[in-house]
């Protein structure tokens, strides 16, 4: 995945996927992920794909311009996503990104956030909670007509993880929208690798420390520790994790670094310039832990 407004050139015929947030801490980076082994490319539609033996990494865009909207371009994304699922022979998803324009436009029910989960909960009709994966879903500061969703699916299933400071987002009550959002807190795979969703300053289901940076982070870091502390029987991030943020307003970001070097020391920080789901939160963490 390489972060940054300007598109790279694939030249090493890798599964390449252009992400146009942009980095707020140093120049355009790239996030690699490994597969062991021989390693499968290929194109099925849309969905363009790589594979090895146990792990499959895919990625789906899709041209909102072509649909009535975020709702329908998000339910014929993940429908198509269920079908390459079933047929791909690695039926469990495990962890989902998700990045649209404009998350907060429109009002109330309207708004793009709430229209993509209802669209997403329909495209994934046939899924039943305790599969949800892992997920992510923001909103960039650029306008690109695309919706992209990229994914990591396993032949054996992983666990889903709740937070226990936390309501599950599939069972956020009707104030949240239509839908309730379709993802579990973290999935621990089948090998060890604790793969945390987006997280945020959200206590239960309501919105912690509005206007303030510096309390939304304390509560994030709050919250990861508590899916540690769940998954692992740990509460400090190991030196093997990395962090990455997303932030609303890069004014904040030298601040929020500091703050969580202050914290974590030898944890890998990234930072991102995104709108997050609720207009309300300055701020989302997502993680990874290696096995």
């Amino acid at each position: 995945m390489h972060f940054g407004a300007n598109r790279p050139t694939n030249t090493d015929g890798s599964l390449l996927i252009h992400v146009a947030l942009e980095p707020l801490i140093g120049a355009p980076l790239t996030e690699y992920w490994h597969g062991e082994g021989p390693i499968t490319r290929g194109r099925s539609g849309s969905i363009r794909f790589a594979h090895d033996d146990r792990f499959l990494f895919a990625v789906l865009e899709e041209d909102e311009r072509r649909h009535a909207g975020i709702r329908e371009a998000t339910h014929s994304a993940y429908r198509a996503i269920r079908e390459f699922q079933r047929a791909a022979g690695f039926p469990h998803l495990l962890r989902m990104w998700n990045y649209l324009d404009a998350v907060n436009e429109g009002e109330e029910d309207l708004e793009r956030y709430r229209q993509f989960c209802v669209g997403r909960a329909t495209g994934l009709s046939e899924s039943a909670t305790a599969d949800y994966p892992a997920a992510t879903a923001i909103g960039r500061q650029i306008k690109t007509h695309e919706l992209q969703v990229f994914w990591i699916a396993a032949r054996v299933p992983g666990t889903a993880i709740e937070n226990p400071r936390q309501i599950s987002a599939y069972r956020y009550p009707r104030v949240h929208g239509p839908v309730s959002p379709s993802f579990s807190r973290a999935t621990l795979t089948a090998d060890g690798l604790l793969l945390i969703s987006g997280t945020a300053s959200i206590v239960g289901h309501a919105s912690q420390h509005v206007g303030d940076p510096r309390g939304q982070l304390d509560e994030t870091l709050r919250n990861l520790e508590a899916l540690l502390q769940r998954a692992e029987g740990r509460q400090i991030l190991p030196g093997n994790a990395i962090l990455k943020v997303y932030v609303r307003n890069g004014e904040f970001c030298d601040a929020l670094s500091k703050q969580l070097q202050q914290r974590f020391p030898n944890v890998p920080v990234i930072f991102l310039a995104a709108d997050i789901c609720r207009r309300e939160l300055l701020l989302e963490i997502e993680c990874v832990v290696g096995a």
